[in-house]
């Protein structure tokens, strides 16, 4: 069984709020994976994978070596932001993501041909990259550009060519780095892909599951 920290300890988003995430819950249990809420950092050695879904304070330096050794360690860490810089959710995350060469850029994304509905802030893609096949395509609510800085980053999910950012940026929206225990650090511009608006659309189930327990 896979376990997951899904973390209080930053003022994120609970999985237990049942109208946003009951689907990702119940998937997960499916799919053989614990997933607890948990709200002390120095827990979080206790499981595989740690989450960080929307934190709204910034992390310490301290925070920040606990959770590289984690990662260099072995663990999985990911982190969901949002799109232009609400909350300066932006900035909150680049606290921790910088140090794995991860930027969140805190744009706006949108795609007036690849949408969902019409609404071109639901971007759809399918421009994946070191995911599995079932993966081809996912739908990103609302989302962030990263910028990468280090050379063991590698892309997940790009936009379409149709995809624009505000700033002007490259339209990468998922990445993650990997170390060389094969720990790795996934960082997202969106954190309301596995809600349960998002979750049943195109692959976005098979991708959060996968994010749980790459």
């Amino acid at each position: 069984m896979r376990k997951v920290a899904w973390s209080l300890a930053h003022q994120e988003f609970i999985i237990s709020d049942h109208y946003y995430f009951s689907k990702l819950q119940k998937y997960a249990k499916e799919s053989d994976i614990q997933i607890d809420e948990v709200d002390q950092i120095e827990k979080f050695s206790q499981y595989d994978t740690i989450i960080f879904n929307y934190p709204e304070i910034p992390f310490t330096e301290d925070e920040v070596d606990f959770i590289q050794e984690l990662v260099e360690s072995g663990k999985t860490v990911g982190i969901f932001g949002y799109y232009k810089n609400e909350d300066r959710i932006a900035d909150t995350c680049n606290t921790l993501s910088k140090r794995f060469g991860i930027v969140f850029n805190g744009d706006i994304v949108t795609d007036n041909i690849n949408n969902y509905e019409g609404d071109n802030l639901l971007i759809v893609t399918g421009d994946t990259y070191n995911l599995p096949d079932s993966i081809n395509k996912v739908m990103l609510a609302c989302t962030d550009t990263l910028l990468t800085t280090k050379p063991e980053v590698r892309p997940l999910v790009h936009g379409e060519e149709t995809a624009e950012s505000k700033q002007g940026k490259d339209i990468l929206l998922f990445a993650e780095y990997v170390h060389p225990s094969g720990g790795k650090f996934i960082a997202g511009g969106t954190c309301v892909f596995w809600d349960n608006y998002s979750i049943d659309l195109y692959s976005n189930r098979e991708f959060s599951l996968n994010i749980l327990t790459r």
